[in-house]
């Protein structure tokens, strides 16, 4: 009896693994200790657009996915010669939210909302910012990924096509800083630079390590989308 339950409960574990909801398929930021910030500041000052720019999250576990949003309130490029050479943006952790997916209980996305801004996730009380500045910007030399088509929201692709530049720079969340390195799409005009990234962080090396119920896990990796829109 006891080995026929051990074999069921097993079976229950292998089926639960195997339903978890993938987190979206990304390129990985590479994650180092943090680094001195040695990049260049030099030429023009482009401040950054608040409304037009915007980081948006996907967060996964074994019963399904969340999307949502922290708003970018301040931030500046440095660019010279058609190449940036510096710059940092401010996130308000207070204004972390939660919007998705698609036709989700509006009030249970509430309630997840202030569970993340508790100290189980980015103890907003005590953490009210996060930062990211820039320490380097090459450009691209990796393979060019493919459109994702496996989509779990209609936010956006999961991947940057095409992209021109390998950013890395010192990403602060809940006091912890990290340095990532990812792909992103660098585009200049006249009036204006946008750059757009899209990757997968694990959360873990941030401190934000609350795993979930324990039959509904949650998964160390954070999908970001990061679009930035810097004018003169």
């Amino acid at each position: 009896m006891k080995k026929t339950n051990f074999l069921l409960l097993l079976s229950i574990s292998v089926i639960l693994i195997a339903s978890c909801t993938s987190a979206p398929k990304s390129d990985e930021a590479v994650t180092t200790d943090a680094q001195e910030v040695t990049t260049a500041t030099e030429g023009e000052t482009w401040k950054l657009d608040t409304i037009a720019s915007k980081l948006e999250w996907v967060a996964t576990k074994v019963s399904g996915y969340h999307t949502g949003s922290i708003k970018i309130v301040s931030g500046d490029l440095q660019a010279k010669d058609g190449n940036i050479t510096g710059g940092k943006f401010t996130l308000d952790m207070n204004s972390i939210a939660t919007v998705g997916p698609t036709g989700s209980d509006a009030a249970k996305n509430a309630k997840l909302t202030g569970h993340l801004k508790s100290a189980d996730f980015f103890d907003v009380a005590k953490f009210p910012v996060g930062t990211f500045e820039i320490t380097g910007v090459k450009p691209f030399a990796g393979a060019v990924t493919a459109e994702n088509e496996d989509r779990q929201e209609d936010i956006s692709e999961y991947k940057v096509t095409n992209p021109t530049h390998t950013i890395s720079g010192n990403l602060t969340i809940k006091g912890v800083t990290k340095n990532i390195e990812f792909p992103a799409i660098i585009a200049f005009s006249a009036n204006s630079i946008d750059a757009l990234a899209k990757f997968n962080i694990d959360r873990s090396q941030w401190d934000i390590v609350y795993p979930g119920q324990p039959d509904d896990l949650i998964r160390n990796e954070i999908h970001m989308g990061v679009a930035l829109k810097a004018v003169k």
